[in-house]
């Protein structure tokens, strides 16, 4: 017998005031005591929205702005109007109440789902522009060709032609623009996606990687990479990652580690999956380069992201440790600076290239004898790793799993003096926090990574309730 097929959703229309900007980047407003929940609109709009109640909440549409609020501003980039861009949120939204919004997400997530009563958190900020070090794009075929660009944020079957993107290092999309001329000698696939990645900054003397990702042939490869380093001054190096391949050097300076390249490009793709975004991961501080892994582990936000570093190195500074645990643990580069710092560390990270990654790091710096590296998940490594006196944790977007909670509520009695949680996502690092009632929160400090999106990375610092 066939199922009766869910009636369409019917909308409804009512005239609201947009209160606050929620976690995802839309606004909140209310139509007859319903959350409503409207993406492009901003604190203070009265707008005319279409809406679709749910058991709990709607979700509407703009109609109309039918009071601008004070915060709207023009949206710099074209793409953001017309063509819905998904790569930012807030574009409509003046920096102050972008800002303003970030915290109070950070301070309702430690509250509501966290029980901890914070005051409005400190949030460490940089260009609100031209901030990003890299630029991935999608490639559809269309025709003879390519349509290269990003995706609609209502739409992630379509993609539109990407001409700008004033959040990203103009260098970027000049080399987008010189490989657009370009396309017709790429490889064969379903789609594909280019990187670039800005390697150095230096105002006049950018460099920049270009990964292709996807394809199983390509007919012609070292010629095309040859011709774009020639075509586009910055480039300096071109990759190429064929589907379900390894990474190949095609043109340019490709000294790369190979290995570590492919880690990170596979972590790349199972990121976009779904498990979390490559830029919360990297700006997280889990992913981090050292000269020769530039191209695999490219900051998004190098400013901002080496704030939150020193942001971090300092509070475990503040406890004298003599024994720190770096868990997701990453490439270690937290781990070299609290070793370098005088501390034994056990630097824990599921990921066997990162683990090498670490290995290398502290060989070459004459720190083997304080590090002991440890490949696993955090949850199997961390009982044998105690006792110290700071746990860092560094998790992906999903958060810690509920036993390191558990492990960690009793950590005081193990001579845990503290914990430093870094994190990408304040709903779940409020879940985990509502998971150690014995620890309080000391500091917490929000890194604003992600201008014109509602991302925000937050550091909380942690000590046990009965410490004075």
């Amino acid at each position: 017998m066939r199922r009766a097929s869910a009636a369409p959703a019917v909308e409804q229309i009512a005239t609201m005031t947009i209160d606050r900007i929620a976690k995802g980047g839309d606004g909140v407003g209310r139509a007859n005591g319903l959350a409503c929940f409207v993406p492009r609109t901003a604190p203070g709009d009265v707008a005319q929205v279409a809406y679709v109640a749910h058991a709990r909440h709607g979700r509407g549409r703009v109609l109309q702005i039918v009071t601008p609020s004070a915060h709207r501003v023009d949206a710099r980039c074209a793409h953001y109007e017309r063509d819905r861009c998904g790569g930012c949120q807030l574009q409509h939204v003046d920096d102050d109440a972008q800002r303003d919004a970030r915290r109070h997400i950070v301070q309702d997530a430690l509250s509501r789902i966290g029980k901890r009563t914070i005051e409005l958190p400190e949030l460490v900020t940089g260009e609100s522009w031209g901030y990003r070090g890299r630029l991935t794009l999608m490639l559809l075929p269309r025709g003879r060709g390519w349509t290269g660009g990003l995706h609609p944020h209502d739409d992630a079957a379509r993609v539109f032609n990407l001409e700008e993107c004033p959040i990203a290092n103009p260098v970027l999309v000049q080399c987008w623009r010189d490989m657009r001329e370009r396309l017709h000698g790429m490889p064969t696939d379903r789609f594909l996606r280019v990187s670039f990645r800005l390697l150095s900054a230096e105002a006049g003397q950018e460099t920049v990687a270009v990964v292709v990702q996807g394809g199983e042939a390509w007919s012609g490869a070292a010629e095309w990479a040859a011709a774009l380093l020639r075509a586009s001054a910055p480039v300096r190096a071109v990759w190429w990652l064929p589907r379900g391949g390894d990474p190949v050097g095609l043109a340019g300076d490709v000294a790369t580690d190979a290995a570590v390249m492919g880690a990170a490009l596979q972590l790349e793709a199972d990121m976009s999956a779904g498990n979390a975004t490559l830029d919360e991961a990297a700006e997280a501080g889990r992913y981090e380069p050292d000269a020769r892994e530039a191209l695999a582990f490219a900051q998004v936000n190098p400013t901002v992201a080496t704030a939150l570093r020193d942001f971090v190195f300092a509070s475990v500074r503040a406890f004298a440790p003599q024994r720190v645990v770096d868990a997701y643990a990453g490439s270690g580069e937290l781990t070299e600076r609290f070793a370098r710092d005088g501390a034994q560390v056990v630097s824990i990270e599921a990921d066997a290239s990162g683990t090498a990654a670490t290995r290398r790091r502290v060989d070459e710096a004459g720190l083997a004898d304080r590090v002991k590296v440890i490949t696993a998940l955090v949850e199997s490594a961390l009982p044998a790793a105690l006792p110290a006196d700071v746990v860092v944790l560094n998790p992906p977007r999903a958060g810690v799993a509920v036993g390191v909670t558990a492990l960690l509520e009793q950590a005081a009695s193990r001579g845990v003096r503290g914990i430093v949680y870094v994190s990408c996502d304040p709903a779940t690092l409020a879940r985990d926090l509502a998971r150690v009632p014995g620890w309080r929160i000391d500091a917490v400090r929000c890194f604003d990574m992600f201008p014109q999106t509602a991302h925000v990375e937050t550091v909380c610092v942690l000590r046990p309730e009965t410490t004075v």
